[in-house]
C-alpha cells in the first residue's frame, strides 16, 4: 500500500468518503432491493446469505 492509500483511508471521516470512480453512481440489480435490504440490516439481518434468499423470491 501506498503512502497516499493509507493518508486517504486516514483522513476518511466515513466509510462512504471513501467511494470514489467511474462505478460509484452506477445502477446495480439490487437497486431496488436496497430499500428492502437496509431495513433488513437495521433490523440485525448482517447474513448476506441469508437476506440473498429473501429476495430471491421477489424476482
Amino acid at each position: 500500500m501506498t503512502h497516499r492509500t493509507v493518508k486517504r483511508l486516514a483522513d476518511a471521516a466515513a466509510p462512504e468518503d471513501l467511494f470514489q470512480g467511474q462505478w460509484q453512481d452506477r445502477p446495480t440489480v439490487l437497486d431496488e432491493y436496497k430499500p428492502y435490504l437496509d431495513d433488513r440490516w437495521n433490523q440485525g439481518c448482517t447474513n448476506s446469505w441469508a437476506l440473498w434468499e429473501e429476495i430471491v423470491p421477489f424476482g
